[in-house]
């Protein structure tokens, strides 16, 4: 099935779609009870701007309510931030950092393909790239927003 893409990237497509089918599970059955397949070659990403991601919905609508997405960004860190909503996410390609308020992006553990976060809505966090590249698939409970945390 991806016989052309290097072992690492099989093993997190494979990761990726098991997790999807978990994840996806409790979204609203606004995208129709209908079967989804999404092959990675196939999805559209939103333009590239700097410092921000680009962003593919797979299921949902992430503007109005829940999703999921593949998002992908290069080298590069976000600020302290909120979202609304709960969200669960799972790196497919790079490696990513994750930290709270309580943690930094120097003393958050590295993450590579295959590994999961939960991040609660309203807790202040960030989150970086390390690697030249990352995606990621993320199922967000509501509307997808981002509110930088000023108190840090």
């Amino acid at each position: 099935m991806y016989s052309h893409a290097p072992p690492v990237l099989r093993r997190g497509l494979s990761t990726i779609v098991l997790l999807g089918l978990a994840l996806t599970t409790g979204l609203s059955s606004a995208a129709g009870p209908e079967m989804l397949v999404r092959p990675i070659e196939t999805l559209q990403f939103s333009a590239k701007k700097p410092g921000e991601p680009q962003i593919s919905a797979v299921r949902g609508d992430p503007e109005r309510g829940a999703s999921s997405i593949v998002m992908k960004m290069g080298r590069g860190a976000f600020p302290m931030h909120t979202h609304t909503a709960n969200y669960e996410l799972v790196v497919i390609k790079g490696v990513m950092k994750h930290w709270d308020a309580t943690g930094s992006q120097k003393t958050a553990p590295r993450m590579g393909p295959g590994s999961y976060w939960y991040q609660p809505a309203g807790q202040a966090h960030g989150d970086a790239c390390e690697s030249d590249q990352c995606v990621w698939f993320i199922t967000f409970d509501g509307v997808r927003d981002f509110a930088e945390d000023k108190g840090r």
